[in-house]
């Protein structure tokens, strides 16, 4: 027996060194994207990310013990909302409060308190927001921040010494004084090189902490005093690594110079640990420029199983918004339909000013003119296994899309395994860097055929492309997309593989000629160019039918995943990874689409509970496994 396992163990080796002789790899070596904590812009794409209730709840989030909010007229015709206050109001820690099946008209403001849930029976549970209604948080306001001085003024940050570096988890204070479980945002300056708040719409004064200045920021904790006792000179760890390293060098913005160092400010977060769940919210009065949710101030905040529709017909009115939130999860959801798809209306998930380590998963989002949209600020965000389709803008010659960037300066933001019909990063107010794109579908087009109904009138159809990168949205990474679809409006053999374009003019491809990579030559200020820092690996695109770049090297294999280690038990059943060049490629509607197809895309309801189930239901070959993409 031993010579017989001697001789099966030569062959073995012979097969090995004949497979390397040959040039065949022995052994698959991984892709990772260029990452070197020191090597920041170009070499420093990656950080770990955790978002949501993972970094605070084991990656789940708490159920509260309902309790059924009485008082209610529920006639859809009386104002609920303040009998729904006062239940609120005299709710116990770690308590939901439960709004039974029925109807509720609600037309003021209803504001949720710390660690108290707003809880429905499911879509049995209809909201109806008249135009004064809106669902909210505790007041918010900008002296929760330390050195703010009001909306468009210079705010006087704290100081942190030496100069602090990507990854460091611990700082050393230079000014103020922190304690254990103080969060702070920490930042640097609008390092030329990379930032501009001014677009080609002009300035972006209410980005930041709406004020234009300091606006690439992360929000973390503080969780020891590793030396001295929190005020000059201590050194502190912090919850999280820093994404970036801050810009030191003094620099002058808008005519107001922003002195030498890092900096930080203390922020006070007024609601904690409380959410919106399972009910159906529509905004039947006109919002105008509100939200019909909003998380503002808010630490640890939810919105899971909710349907909301109909955004107001105002600039700034959107479906869910987050204003200086940290750790905030939007999931399981279902957001459509705007009165108004007009500039600055119509957004789904709104990240605006300063928000960090937020999780947007498994939502459907359709018929919003920004189906996800950065205004703004956004660090370390996860957006997870979305499907996002059907936007449009009112005038419908041009396809609405998702925005990873409409005002400076979000970064380090991770996009995987989400379905999306279009989705851009624009110039408009500024500068974006460092988003990460990884195992999406990426259509460049849509399912609902708006083109065929502008196409008679001879207006020309635009936006029919799959990368859509305006100028000066720097370091972009996209690793193992699928760019395209087949069997819908753009017509992929006609199709220009890369365009690159000056000044606030990318993404104009129609469906007769759509762009598999559209981005930026042109910059704004100093920033650098979208075309220059871009890197493209192992993205199957309908064009070529095949990979045509594979910047970094190729014969590389690819993660399963960037954020998780395994498959999460909500995509139980469904292939793994769901999109890829692997198959040739690898395309599958996730869960979120699943959910749409079964439910509201058959003309029946949206119910999570039911429609989140398991399922192989794929719009595309299984994906293999252990397979190395090697180029011929």
């Amino acid at each position: 027996m031993s010579r017989i396992i001697s001789l099966w163990a030569l062959m073995i080796i012979l097969m090995v060194i004949g497979s390397a002789i040959l040039g065949q790899p022995a052994s698959a070596q991984t892709y990772s994207l260029p990452n070197v904590n020191s090597g920041c812009p170009s070499n420093c794409r990656l950080i770990t990310w955790k978002a949501g209730s993972d970094v605070w709840n084991g990656g789940v989030l708490p159920n509260y013990t309902s309790v059924t909010c009485s008082g209610l007229a529920g006639n859809g015709t009386t104002d609920d909302g303040p009998a729904i206050q006062t239940c609120i109001n005299s709710a116990s820690s770690g308590t939901a409060v439960f709004l039974p099946a029925g109807t509720y008209f609600v037309n003021s403001t209803v504001r949720l308190k710390s660690s108290v849930v707003l809880r429905g029976a499911g879509p049995t549970t209809q909201i109806n927001e008249g135009a004064s209604g809106t669902l909210t948080t505790q007041n918010f306001s900008y002296t929760s921040i330390s050195g703010y001085n009001g909306y468009a003024n210079f705010p006087t940050p704290y100081t942190l010494s030496g100069s602090p570096t990507k990854g460091d988890t611990t700082v050393t204070i230079g000014s103020g004084s922190v304690s254990v479980g103080t969060w702070i945002k920490v930042f640097g300056n609008d390092d030329p090189s990379l930032i501009n708040d001014t677009g080609t719409n002009g300035t972006c004064n209410w980005c930041g902490d709406n004020s234009g200045w300091y606006v690439q920021q992360q929000i973390v904790q503080v969780t020891a005093i590793n030396s001295g006792t929190g005020g000059s000179g201590s050194v502190v760890t912090l919850s999280r690594p820093l994404y970036y390293t801050p810009y030191t060098s003094s620099i002058t913005v808008q005519g107001q110079v922003e002195p030498a160092g890092a900096k930080y400010n203390i922020l006070t977060f007024p609601t904690q640990k409380a959410g919106f769940e399972n009910f159906h919210v529509t905004a039947t009065g006109d919002i105008g420029a509100t939200q019909i949710i909003l998380l503002q101030g808010c630490l640890y905040c939810w919105v899971k199983g909710v349907e909301t529709q109909e955004t107001g017909s105002s600039s700034g009115s959107a479906h869910i918004e987050m204003d200086f939130t940290y750790g905030s999860e939007i999931r399981d959801n279902y957001l459509h339909d705007q009165r108004s798809g007009a500039s600055g209306s119509g957004y789904g998930v709104y990240f605006q000013f300063v928000n960090s380590d937020a999780k947007v998963e498994n939502n459907i989002m359709r018929h919003n003119r920004h189906g996800i949209v950065y205004q703004g600020g956004g660090s370390g965000t996860a957006i997870l296994y979305n499907y996002i389709d059907d936007g449009y803008t009112d005038d419908l010659s041009y396809l609405g899309s998702a925005r990873t960037s409409h005002g400076a300066h979000p970064y380090m933001n991770l996009f995987e395994g989400n379905v999306i019909s279009h989705i851009a990063a624009d110039d408009f107010w500024g500068t974006s860097s460092h988003d990460v794109f990884f195992r999406n579908w990426i259509w460049g087009d849509e399912t609902e055929n708006w083109a065929n109904a502008i196409a008679a009138t001879g207006t020309p159809i635009n936006g029919f492309d799959a990368i859509d990168l305006y100028q000066s949205q720097e370091y972009y990474s996209y690793v193992g997309n699928v760019l395209g679809h087949s069997g819908l409006h753009a017509i992929w053999s006609a199709a220009s593989l890369s365009t690159t374009c000056g000044t606030n003019n990318c993404g104009y491809e129609q469906a007769t000629a759509p762009g598999v990579y559209s981005y930026g030559n042109g910059s704004l200020g100093s920033a650098a160019t979208s075309s220059g820092t871009i890197l493209r690996h192992a993205n199957w695109d309908y064009k070529t039918n095949g990979v045509a770049f594979w910047d970094g090297g190729s014969n590389h294999t690819l993660a399963t995943s960037i954020y998780y280690p395994s498959e999460p038990s909500y995509l139980s059943g469904y292939p793994w990874p769901l999109e890829g060049p692997e198959g040739n490629p690898t395309i599958n509607a996730n869960a979120a689409e699943s959910c749409y197809l079964k439910g509201p895309g058959k003309g029946g309801s949206f119910n999570p509970a039911t429609c989140y189930t398991s399922s192989t239901s794929s719009q595309g070959p299984a994906a293999p496994t252990s397979l190395t993409a090697i180029v011929n």
